[in-house]
């Protein structure tokens, strides 16, 4: 039993050196990437159509718009969709403006100044959540926006974009990939006030090592893993699951159908499983979004527990894609979903069998494994990640006439609570787990809520509503 828990320790151990290393490689290539000389946008760039799915999204929308806006004055081809949903009417108290009739004016506004239509605005108009509000857009597209050779990108209401998205996506988009993904970063403006707790400081570490050590990577893998590239074997062996991020997602347009459009109640997870699995090229940008970090441990865990649910699902994105036209080998998507399952067994489980195999050792007095561990996942990589996440702020450019700066966390509390982060994180499939067995014994349906903003990342409204 105790060379099972020196295993284990070892195993954590080489696990944040490598997490360490993926980080600081993943920023030399994102750096090395984003420091290209910006170019003029060659005729030959397709299109893009930003859809922006917006529910009570009043306090961060005037900003968002107004980066869009931005970026659409040096870029002729694009096209902003903001999709909103006609219940928010009911639930809005008398003599408030809905986010549909804030969107509206801002639109009417933004196309007067830029001198063309770029700025659309939709009502979703049944009860379905956000992927029903995307696939609303996207069937709109066709007659407010002829079928073109082009693709359809998916933003947060409160993201904030590089203001480089333009040049880096031409570059992106000339080989044509199925995906583009700009990495989604959340992060509040170095001007916002309030103090942020000591948990959620560590876990705006984590969510940076999301970003860039894993979805940033596997990105990056899969491309050296493309078919044709690699040995069959080598690549099918190595070829990671790629998941979509929903704040950056940027799809080419023919594709959207032949994924089965989006799925409920975690779209952006679906679309990058069934591209994986089809063995679809994907290519991710060298910048960032920003968009509003969660408020507190219970909005983060309400978020992860349908991220759990989705990644559940990669059952049924597996049958999807075995029953189309797949650029792999049977054996190569089998190996794909079983990695997606055994990464939500690993969130889920990996931080109680990690925390039992220490408490073994410490009690068998083997202390030097559990210290290594320490040190590898509590200082070094948690100092590593600080301060790289430090200089892709500082590297961030948003468009616009308001830059600003962005905030960093307290570094002490940051990297004291880095450690246990794991165990905050696994309280999203935790809580899964709580509300689908309630759900059962009380035969209602699974629902799940939308994160709200608080508007961080939003100009002062005096109140958090903005009236019309």
């Amino acid at each position: 039993m105790i060379r099972a828990s020196r295993l284990l320790a070892a195993a954590y151990t080489a696990r944040a050196l490598y997490m360490t290393a993926s980080l600081a490689l993943s920023y030399r290539s994102m750096r090395v990437e984003a420091d290209r000389p910006e170019e003029e946008l060659p005729e030959e760039t397709p299109g893009l159509t930003v859809i922006i799915p917006a529910l009570r999204e009043q306090a961060v929308m005037p900003r968002s718009l107004e980066h869009f806006a931005a970026l659409a004055a040096r870029w002729p081809t694009l096209r902003v969709l903001v999709v909103t949903a006609a219940r928010e009417a009911s639930e809005t108290p008398s003599g408030t403006s809905t986010t549909e009739d804030v969107c509206r004016r801002l639109a009417d506004q933004h196309n007067t100044t830029l001198g063309r239509e770029v700025f659309t605005v939709v009502s979703y108009p049944g009860g379905g959540r956000r992927a029903s509000q995307l696939n609303y857009a996207v069937a709109a597209l066709d007659d407010l926006f002829p079928p073109a050779d082009d693709y359809v990108a998916v933003f947060d209401a409160d993201a904030v974009p590089d203001a480089r998205l333009a040049s880096q996506f031409a570059r992106a988009a000339h080989g044509r990939p199925a995906m583009i993904q700009q990495p989604m970063l959340p992060a509040f403006p170095g001007s916002s006030s309030g103090r942020r707790s000591a948990v959620m400081s560590g876990q705006d570490l984590a969510a940076f090592r999301r970003t860039l050590g894993i979805e940033y990577r596997r990105i990056q893998v899969a491309r050296w893993c493309g078919p044709g590239r690699r040995p069959r074997l080598l690549a099918a062996l190595a070829r990671p699951m790629v998941y979509g991020v929903g704040s950056g997602l940027i799809v080419r347009r023919d594709k959207i159908e032949d994924i089965g459009y989006f799925q409920e109640p975690h779209d952006d997870l679906a679309v990058g499983h069934r591209l994986s699995m089809a063995g679809e090229p994907i290519a991710v940008l060298p910048s960032v979004n920003i968009v509003e970090p969660y408020q507190s441990v219970q909005a983060m865990a309400r978020a992860f527990s349908s991220v759990a649910f989705a990644n559940a699902a990669t059952r049924h994105d597996y049958r999807f894609a075995a029953a189309h036209p797949t650029r792999l080998s049977a054996t190569g998507q089998r190996l794909l979903a079983a990695r997606a399952l055994a990464d939500g067994a690993a969130w889920a489980l990996g931080p109680a069998v990690m925390g039992a195999a220490a408490a073994h050792l410490v009690v068998k007095r083997r202390f030097k494994p559990v210290v290594a561990a320490a040190v590898a996942a509590g200082l070094i990589e948690p100092v590593v990640a600080y301060r790289l996440r430090g200089r892709v702020l500082d590297d961030f450019r948003a468009s616009g006439p308001d830059g600003g700066t962005w905030r960093q966390p307290a570094p002490a509390a940051a990297i004291a609570t880095y450690m246990l982060q794991p165990a905050v994180s696994a309280l999203g499939p935790w809580l899964l787990g709580v509300r689908a067995s309630a759900a059962r014994l009380t035969g209602r349906d699974l629902r799940f809520t939308k994160t709200e903003h608080l508007g961080e990342i939003a100009p002062d409204t005096r109140g958090g509503t903005v009236h019309g």
